[in-house]
């Protein structure tokens, strides 16, 4: 089952999760942290290896589930999980300000829509269940709130799957910041190159085992040469 939380930043979306959190008994699969017994963390490589009965938290779906790169590996990965989670018993809640921000494919199977509203006297939650049909709506006290309050990090980034990527793409449209970055990136990785061969190939497997985006490989490159002569 999927489940869509939506609403504006503060409207109580993490915190409907961590208060969900405190009930469930069920290990709960999250990227980001909370302070429960049943939590594990979320990273991208740990879809691939996801048990049966669980409950999945993606917090801020658009780091991952981005409607413009609907086509990614990521996106095609969790749409299969997705159609799967009826059989494997998996509950799949996302999290995300605008519907819009998300696969069109999830959007469209999401089986329940949680509409957030923060109010004076707390949080306001409409629940939509687009398999009957069926709106309810609840308040969540803000005194009542509170107490959930320590079990996860409201300011916690949640950072994006290929933010280094974006970062790359970026600095293209500004050559003085992409070599300063590469020079940067060269010294920290210059005592992890293989044997001190500062080769296409060495410089890439550097780049890549040690968190950089590969396409810096040919500036990096230039920067050792350049600097070896």
């Amino acid at each position: 089952m999927l489940i869509s939380i939506l609403g504006n930043w503060g409207s109580g979306k993490t915190l409907f999760l961590a208060y969900l959190s405190t009930k469930l008994k069920r290990d709960i699969y999250s990227n980001f942290k909370l302070k429960v017994k049943n939590y594990k963390k979320l990273e991208i490589i740990d879809l691939m290896k996801l048990p049966n009965n669980i409950e999945v938290y993606i917090d801020e779906g658009y780091t991952w589930l981005e409607s413009r790169v609907s086509s990614k590996a990521l996106n095609r990965y969790l749409s299969y999980i997705l159609l799967q989670s009826r059989k494997r018993t998996i509950n799949i809640y996302i999290t995300m300000q605008l519907f819009s921000t998300i696969d069109l494919r999830f959007r469209e199977q999401s089986n329940i829509i949680i509409f957030c509203k923060k109010k004076d006297e707390g949080f306001e939650y409409k629940v939509f269940n687009r398999d009957n049909g069926y709106i309810s709506i609840f308040m969540f006290p803000l005194n009542k709130a509170k107490e959930y309050y320590d079990i996860y990090d409201t300011y916690e980034i949640v950072e994006p799957y290929e933010k280094n990527k974006l970062e790359f793409q970026l600095l293209q449209s500004y050559p003085k910041l992409l070599f300063d970055t590469s020079k940067k990136i060269a010294i920290k990785i210059k005592d992890k190159i293989q044997n001190n061969k500062y080769t296409h190939q060495n410089i890439k497997i550097a780049l890549i085992s040690n968190g950089f985006d590969k396409n810096y490989e040919p500036y990096v490159y230039a920067y050792f040469h350049s600097n070896n002569k």
